[in-house]
């Protein structure tokens, strides 16, 4: 069982490479065959198409935001440093790092994502209400104020951090460290008003 995991997250992050750089189309399940070093016929024994291949992906990468959003969220950490956290998680210098961001990226300045049987909104909701749940924690805590509309909040921040991305993807902009995400939220938090 083990092996046919390593198997599946072999191609898996293959496909993310692959997507990544190359979008759907120019992305072949002969190429990935090839780049793993798994069979065709493996390959389709995981994933059936090329089309089913890209949803996996999309799906194993927003799992393991997922689960860094709940490693974050079960935390004894305040509101404030759970935010920080993410902001943080988003710019990780790890491995492929810099490839799964490329691979989210195309997703959404391409036409792929409309020709997928997936539900976007659905694959982001738990991730969204975890934010929503961590800036009411800063309500509850009076770090933050209690007449904020959280869900402004929460779309802001969400935002930034994806302009944050495509500045560092297409730009080559530095990742956010610790203190332009406390930079960032102390703007969230104290505002713009003079």
């Amino acid at each position: 069982m083990k092996n046919n995991e390593n198997t599946k997250e072999k191609i898996i992050g293959v496909a993310i490479e692959c997507f990544g750089e190359l979008g759907y189309d120019g992305t072949s399940m002969r190429l990935i065959a090839e780049k793993t070093g798994v069979s065709k016929p493996a390959i389709y024994y995981y994933f059936p198409d090329k089309e089913k291949l890209f949803v996996g992906v999309v799906e194993f990468v927003v799992r393991k935001f997922q689960s860094q959003l709940d490693n974050i969220n079960n935390s004894n950490k305040n509101a404030l440093e759970k935010l920080e956290a993410i902001l943080l998680s988003r710019f990780q210098p790890t491995r492929n790092r810099a490839t799964i961001r490329r691979f989210m990226n195309s997703i959404f300045t391409s036409g792929v994502k409309m020709n997928m049987h997936f539900d976007h909104r659905k694959m982001f909701e738990s991730q969204q209400k975890i934010i929503q749940d961590i800036i009411q924690q800063g309500i509850d805590e009076g770090i933050f104020s209690a007449d904020i509309d959280v869900k402004v909040f929460m779309y802001g921040l969400i935002g930034t951090m994806n302009l944050f991305s495509r500045d560092h993807i297409f730009d080559d902009a530095p990742p956010i460290n610790k203190k332009l995400a406390d930079q960032i939220l102390k703007q969230f938090v104290d505002g713009v008003r003079k």
